[in-house]
């Protein structure tokens, strides 16, 4: 039951979570948003022949398009069922295309790579390993891997900051970020300041002018018409954050929302591997994958699909086709409270139950 009154809760301090990821000795740079991080890395990383890089099949276009856009072949490989990593069809495709590059991410904080990294290292130890972490923004230490060459998140993802992305680096970036834009900048803090005040005032109004702005910043970062520096804004941002508070609230909520929908709603064997880190969102799996998220929307539950495939990609790997077009990602982050999480496994519930 909600509890209304009493004593104030203290006011949460910034600990310098994102300074304090120098302990792991990496280079660091903020750029503006992930796919750009990832343009980066791709444009650094780049040798004069055999550019190719292998991808998980289950992946966001954003993820692949960099590369591509930097002229790199594009190669994916298969995930089990648990979307670890396909180790024989792994070591087919090295040596088969020796490639120049492999991308890795532990997706959900469900499914290591330490296994796969090892074995691509083992097997040519000049194979630049790129690892995303943005299903792991906040507990990089945990996870960190030093036979990763780069390491890259995409922080917006996880908290509510105008822009921003991180590369942990082995070496410093040979490329020169371009100026950020104040007006991109500016109006995704407009935009999420008017979600901020629409949780109060619940104006339709201010509703449809901050999705207006958010959809109108995505479609400037689809464009990838540059590799842009982090703004001032967002940096200013950053230092407000408090890793750890961020850590507890998203593994207490995974816990929380996993024990009211266990035996219940289908998810990933593994999840329970996610109380380790600090959880990015919940992965159910469900038979009517629109007809469900229309309906949790419906209800209030904005349940994204991560991802939709490309035809190639899911040509090659019927395990990430089968989850793209089954999953639903549930949001189990700092935003949402003990009964938020009550409220939100009960919708759920019922929508599954009376659609399934």
């Amino acid at each position: 039951m909600r509890e209304f009154g009493s004593e104030h809760p203290a006011i949460v301090l910034p600990d310098g979570y994102f300074d304090s990821l120098s302990v792991l000795g990496r280079e660091i740079c903020y750029l503006r948003s992930g796919r750009e991080a990832l343009l980066a890395v791709a444009l650094d990383c780049m040798k004069d022949t055999n550019l190719v890089l292998l991808m998980p099949a289950y992946c966001c276009w954003s993820m692949s398009a960099p590369f591509e856009k930097a002229g790199w072949k594009v190669v994916y490989y298969r995930l089990t069922k648990d979307l670890t990593v396909d180790m024989s069809y792994m070591g087919m495709l090295l040596e088969e295309y020796n490639p120049s590059a492999v991308l890795t991410m532990n997706f959900f904080g469900i499914a290591s790579t330490r296994e796969a990294i090892s074995h691509i290292k083992n097997c040519d130890p000049n194979i630049t390993v790129i690892e995303d972490f943005s299903h792991s923004t906040f507990s990089i230490k945990d996870i960190f891997d030093d036979e990763v060459d780069y390491y890259v998140s995409s922080i917006r993802k996880s908290v509510g900051v105008c822009d921003g992305s991180i590369i942990l680096s082995r070496k410093k970036l040979g490329i020169q970020a371009d100026p950020y834009i104040e007006e991109f900048s500016a109006s995704r803090k407009n935009a999420q300041t008017l979600k901020g005040q629409y949780y109060f005032s619940k104006s339709e109004e201010d509703k449809s002018a901050f999705l207006s702005m958010l959809r109108n910043g995505e479609e400037v970062l689809n464009q990838f018409d540059s590799v842009r520096a982090l703004s001032p804004l967002a940096a200013e941002m950053l230092k407000m954050i408090n890793g750890e508070s961020i850590a507890y609230a998203r593994r207490e909520n995974m816990k929380h929302l996993v024990s009211l929908l266990e035996g219940k709603i289908c998810m990933p064997e593994n999840i329970r591997l996610s109380f380790e880190g600090a959880p990015f969102s919940l992965p159910i799996i469900v038979e009517n994958q629109s007809l469900i998220q229309k309906k949790l929307a419906e209800n209030c539950v904005y349940a994204a699909v991560l991802w939709p495939l490309s035809d190639e990609a899911g040509k090659v790997c019927e395990n990430s086709l089968y989850f793209s077009e089954h999953m639903l990602s549930i949001p189990i982050d700092q935003r949402y409270s003990w009964d938020d999480i009550e409220d939100m496994a009960k919708i759920i519930l019922k929508v599954v139950n009376d659609n399934e």
